[in-house]
């Protein structure tokens, strides 16, 4: 995980404000030494004893410096080694640090409030309860610092020029920790990851783009080491679809605290390293090391190779917020965003497999939402309204059914969906919105429809700007 780059999609308002990733191994998270034939047995790393003795006993001074002193001089083994497999040579400083559970809370915390403020960060969550990401009722700042915390081995930190690698992590998962965090080091020496550090409020998708490509590099350049000899070629298509499926699949009752969430902070460990490996096989390394010149702008290009090389743009989507504020007279509006095809694919796979979810949202052409709420006496989530343009009639359709079953699943009693050619209207938790000419349900969902399509403009299909 690197430190200070932001998030995917919706979660990237409040992740990537903080710019955090949870770097740790998703299930099937990178191929192993067996099946790669790697030259470089993650095993015999000289760091025998970095674990702790035992769950329950913290180390003592001597023993963490010297598991600190170990950590470093293996950290710095494999960062030469991953240079050289990854074609950027070391050329800047950078230290080694262990650090706690509690370190990483934090740590994550603490960058979670450089960019966003308490309230910003308290509102983001209640747009995710009401997109139905999270539980209605949540406190936002709280979720994602359980969330991060239980999956984070190691953090990058851009500011300092600091790997911090967990005291918790095992001997078997070092090598891979270090190699992924060294990869930021790299990264930053070469493309600066401290410039590409702050959030772009409102431009969710923008943000995760960049995660695909910083994260996905990050893994690949892992993986190029762990490969050797045979190198990233080897590295066969259906296992990194495999891999990037399994992502999709994690569900309740698998032990992992808010699957929708977790699905979207995993995606640009797997799809994203699927899309760098695809690209560096191709074109080669240089073309990966391009792309920071000229950053993915949406996670439709990084989850599609031809719209990557065709840098194709979103539909511009806009909001003329007033009309909706003319209907919704109690209302204002305190957020707005837009969510991505790559968050699309995390909330659909909460009720189809992977295949479906991934080809209901592929003709994604552009979106963007507002979320309002009270004045006084606030609903249990805001009122949120988006649009969502196709790049067909035909993929609208596609995708209409899929998300109605997700709406239906999370917002049963408080959701509006509404197709008209090649754009689909939503919104969430209107129940709250009582108008004096609409006293039914039905009239008041038909009034909030009408204000929408008034209120959204969308550029036409095939002039994405």
């Amino acid at each position: 995980m690197k430190v200070r780059t932001s998030l995917p999609a919706l979660v990237a308002t409040l992740v990537a404000s903080l710019g955090l990733a949870a770097c740790h191994p998703s299930p099937g998270a990178g191929p192993t030494n067996a099946n790669t034939g790697s030259d470089h047995a993650v095993e015999e790393d000289p760091a025998s004893d970095v674990r702790r003795p035992d769950a329950d006993a913290a180390l003592d001074a001597r023993a963490r410096a010297e598991s600190q002193a170990k950590v470093d001089a293996s950290a710095r083994r494999i960062i030469q080694e991953v240079a050289s497999s990854r074609g950027l040579p070391v050329k800047g400083e950078f230290a080694v640090e262990l650090i706690s559970k509690e370190g990483v809370r934090a740590f994550v915390r603490e960058v979670m409030h450089e960019e966003m403020t308490a309230d910003e960060i308290r509102v983001t969550g209640r747009v995710q309860a009401s997109l139905g990401v999270v539980p209605v009722g949540s406190d936002g700042e709280q979720v994602l610092l359980d969330l991060l915390e239980f999956g984070i081995l190691g953090i990058y930190d851009p500011k300092r020029k600091v790997l911090l690698i967990g005291d918790y992590v095992d001997r078997g998962a070092l090598g891979m920790v270090v190699g992924h965090e060294g990869a930021h080091g790299l990264q930053d020496m070469h493309f600066d990851l401290e410039a590409l550090n702050h959030m772009n409020k409102g431009r969710s998708d923008l943000d995760t783009a960049r995660t695909f490509l910083i994260e996905g590099d990050a893994q690949a350049s892992y993986l190029a080491w762990m490969t050797g000899s045979e190198g990233i070629g080897s590295i066969g298509d259906d296992l990194l679809a495999t891999q990037a499926d399994m992502v999709l699949q994690i569900q309740d009752g698998m032990g992992i605290p808010y699957p929708t969430l977790a699905r979207m902070l995993q995606m640009p460990y797997t799809d994203g390293t699927r899309s760098v490996i695809e690209l560096a096989r191709s074109e080669g390394w240089p073309a990966v090391d391009a792309l920071y010149a000229q950053l993915p702008t949406t996670t439709e290009q990084m989850l599609h190779a031809d719209k990557l090389a065709a840098r194709e743009p979103a539909r511009s989507v806009k909001i003329d917020t007033q009309v909706l504020l003319d209907l919704a007279t109690d209302h204002e509006v305190v957020f707005e965003d837009e969510l991505g095809e790559a968050s699309l694919v995390a909330m659909l796979a909460d009720v189809a497999s992977p295949f479906t979810a991934r080809k209901a949202a592929a003709g994604w052409g552009g979106d963007r939402f507002v979320a309002l709420e009270r004045k006084t006496n606030l609903a249990p989530a805001p009122l949120l309204v988006g649009v969502i343009a196709w790049d067909s009639v035909a993929e609208a359709q596609q995708f209409e059914p899929v998300f109605r079953d997700y709406l239906e699943k999370h917002k049963p009693d408080a959701h509006l969906l509404v197709r008209t050619r090649d754009q689909i209207i939503y919104a969430t938790h209107q129940d709250a919105l009582s108008l004096p000419g609409a006293p039914d349900s039905e009239g008041r969902d038909a009034a909030l429809a009408k204000a929408a399509s008034k209120a959204f403009s969308v550029g036409k299909a095939g002039k994405r700007n």
